[in-house]
C-alpha cells in the first residue's frame, strides 16, 4: 500500500501542519461505520435497562470522511453506556434510549502529515466525547441524534464540536422468502453532521448516505456474518481543492467485513471482526490519500 506522505495532497499539508489544523479537524473513524450497539441494536431490550458496549479497533490508517488524519497504525478503544427507554414505547415509537460515551485513537508513534504531538499524552491523537438519543419507528426505521467533543490530548489538532444525525432503516425482513441468503440486508442509512466551532474555517455540513450489503455465510447455529458497505461523502465546504475551491464530493468507499461470536455459548455478545476498506478520494481534494488507499481493520466488541 503506498503510504499517504507520497501523494500530492499530503505534500501540500505537510508544507502547512496549521492546514490539518485549521481546515481538516479530526472525526471519529469509528463513526464511519458507527456504534454497532447503536445501529444494529438500537435500544434493543436490557435486563437492568442499562447496557454497556465496549471494544477497540486496530486499524493500519487512521482515515476518516475520505481525509487522511495519521499515516500511523491506530489502536481506536471506545465505550458507550446505553439506558433504555420502554416507557417512551408507544404507537409509532417502538424503542427508545439514551447513551453517552467515549471514543480514542491512539499512535504509537507521531501521526505524520505534519501534525504537533506535543501535548500532555503524546501519542494520544484524538478523545471524542458523545451523548444522544436514539428512537425506533415501526420496528424498521432509527433516528439517532448525537453531540459530539472532539479533542486531542497530544495537541495534535484544536477541539471543536458536532451536531449528528443518523437515520437508518432495517430491510431485514424484505428479504426473508427471497431465496437470497439468510440474513441478507441492504441496512440503507443516512448520515448528516453539521460542524460548529471548527477553528480556523467555516463550519460545515457533511452527508454520508450508505448501504452495506449483509449476509451470513456458513452453515450451523453460530455463522459469519459478511458485510461489504458502499458509502460516499459530500459537503458544502468540508473539502478542499489546491485551487480554494470546495468540492462537493469528497470520497467513494467500500470494502468487506467479517465478523463472528467465537464464543456463542459462554459469551454471545463477544463480537470479532476483521477486513479492509478501500478509499476512492476525490483527486481534486486535499485529502492526504492516493488515488485508491487500503486500510486493514481487526475489531473486538463486547456488550453487557
Amino acid at each position: 500500500m503506498k503510504r499517504a506522505l507520497l501523494s500530492i495532497a499530503a505534500s501540500l499539508i505537510i508544507a502547512n501542519p496549521a492546514y490539518c489544523q485549521a481546515v481538516l479537524p479530526a472525526e471519529s473513524a469509528q463513526y464511519a461505520d458507527a456504534l454497532p450497539a447503536l445501529e444494529n441494536q438500537a435500544s434493543a431490550s436490557h435486563p437492568d435497562r442499562i447496557s454497556v458496549n465496549m471494544g477497540t479497533s486496530f486499524v493500519t490508517q487512521y482515515i476518516s470522511r475520505g481525509v487522511s488524519f495519521s499515516d500511523q497504525p491506530s489502536v481506536q478503544p471506545y465505550v458507550t453506556v446505553q439506558v433504555a427507554l420502554p416507557e417512551l414505547a408507544g404507537g409509532a415509537i417502538t424503542d427508545a434510549s439514551v447513551f453517552v460515551g467515549a471514543w480514542n485513537s491512539i499512535q504509537f508513534a507521531e501521526p505524520g502529515l505534519g501534525q504537533a504531538n506535543d501535548g500532555a499524552i503524546p501519542g494520544w491523537y484524538e478523545t471524542d466525547l458523545y451523548a444522544g438519543a436514539s428512537v425506533e419507528l415501526a420496528d424498521t426505521w432509527t433516528v439517532s441524534g448525537a453531540y459530539y467533543r472532539y479533542l486531542s490530548p497530544a495537541d495534535s489538532f484544536r477541539g471543536y464540536n458536532d451536531l449528528e444525525l443518523i437515520v437508518s432503516y432495517d430491510d431485514t425482513g424484505l428479504w426473508e422468502r427471497t431465496g437470497l441468503p439468510n440474513g441478507f440486508s441492504l441496512s440503507p442509512r443516512v448520515r448528516m453532521v453539521q460542524e460548529t466551532g471548527k477553528p480556523g474555517g467555516a463550519d460545515a455540513l457533511y452527508i454520508e448516505p450508505r448501504i452495506t450489503v449483509g449476509m451470513n455465510v456458513g452453515d450451523g447455529d453460530n455463522p459469519l456474518h459478511l458485510a461489504i458497505p458502499l458509502a460516499a461523502g459530500f459537503s458544502d465546504t468540508y473539502y478542499h481543492a489546491a485551487d480554494g475551491s470546495t468540492p462537493a464530493f469528497g470520497f467513494f468507499r467500500t470494502g468487506v467485513t467479517l465478523s463472528g461470536t467465537p464464543l456463542p455459548h459462554t459469551a454471545s455478545s463477544l463480537r470479532v471482526s476483521g477486513g479492509i476498506d478501500l478509499w476512492f478520494p476525490n483527486g481534486e481534494t486535499l485529502s492526504g490519500l492516493d488515488s485508491t488507499n487500503i486500510v486493514a481493520k481487526l475489531g473486538l466488541d463486547w456488550t453487557l
